[in-house]
């Protein structure tokens, strides 16, 4: 099965092929899978975008899919994480943290997320709502 990931980058497209294979930036994850990676110019002259195409056949065919999914190993999400960090350190110098995920955002952590919950009015007095 293909699976197809991108980004846009605010960079041209020689200086976002310099930095892909800058070892300090370089995600790894493409390196460890079947990954096809290709520059082209943004549309309007904004920037590159950068295309991933993955070839991956969960073992155990639909049933493999759906333990993949379940474990947040699916590679479509782990390359979309590996894309969303290479461009915060290309275009910031550093990957965005919060509060609620100092990790970052991470596709094996969707799978923990628990439902938004309404904040109580003593929450609500709290943020001056």
């Amino acid at each position: 099965m293909k699976h197809h990931a991108a980004i846009t980058l605010l960079r041209p497209p020689d200086e976002v092929q310099r930095l892909w294979h800058d070892s300090n930036l370089h995600p790894a994850y493409f390196d460890e899978i079947d990954a096809q990676v290709a520059f082209e110019p943004a549309p309007g002259d904004r920037g590159t975008e950068i295309h991933v195409t993955l070839e991956h056949d969960a073992p155990g065919g639909k049933v493999g899919e759906v333990v993949d999914k379940v474990r947040g190993a699916m590679p479509r999400a782990k390359a979309m994480d590996e894309l969303r960090r290479f461009k915060q350190r290309v275009e910031t110098g550093v990957i965005v943290r919060s509060d609620g995920t100092p990790e970052g955002e991470l596709a094996e952590r969707k799978l923990d997320q628990r439902p938004a919950q309404p904040l109580q009015e003593a929450e609500l007095a709290k943020v001056g709502v």
